[in-house]
């Protein structure tokens, strides 16, 4: 979509001989940013912005698993730059103990990703089976 027919619905058939025309696409500048809000002035309106709403039950319990993995990496993470700044070696015991926090770390981002490509392999079949 251009911002040529943004600006021209609102400014009006009298002022459109005088917009001058932007293209938005993946090559957008700034410039054609300050065009449009130009054109937008000239128009006189004002853009207010509306408040989001708060994500719903059903989308809080979807982001629950990345959530626990994002608490699990930063745990990891903690703990890693708990043992490098005390200064001393890790002993072989805590050595092991991080691997093992780590690969169940590992299993859980697998499992995780699995779950995702699965009900997205789902719901395309279901879209393919409606359509």
């Amino acid at each position: 979509m251009t911002t040529e027919i943004a600006a021209a619905a609102l400014l009006g058939p009298a002022s459109q001989a005088n917009a001058a025309p932007l293209q938005v696409g993946y090559g957008v500048s700034l410039t054609d940013f300050g065009g449009f809000h130009q054109a937008l002035q000239t128009a006189g309106l004002r853009l207010d912005a509306n408040p989001v709403n708060p994500p719903s039950e059903a989308a809080r319990q979807i982001m629950k698993p990345f959530e626990y993995i994002n608490g699990e990496a930063r745990q990891l993470s903690l703990d890693a730059r708990v043992a490098q700044a005390n200064g001393h070696e890790m002993t072989p015991g805590e050595m092991v103990m991080l691997t093992v926090r780590c690969q169940e770390f590992m299993f859980h981002c697998q499992l995780t990703s699995n779950i995702a490509n699965r009900t997205s392999d789902g719901l395309q079949q279901l879209f393919r089976q409606q359509g």
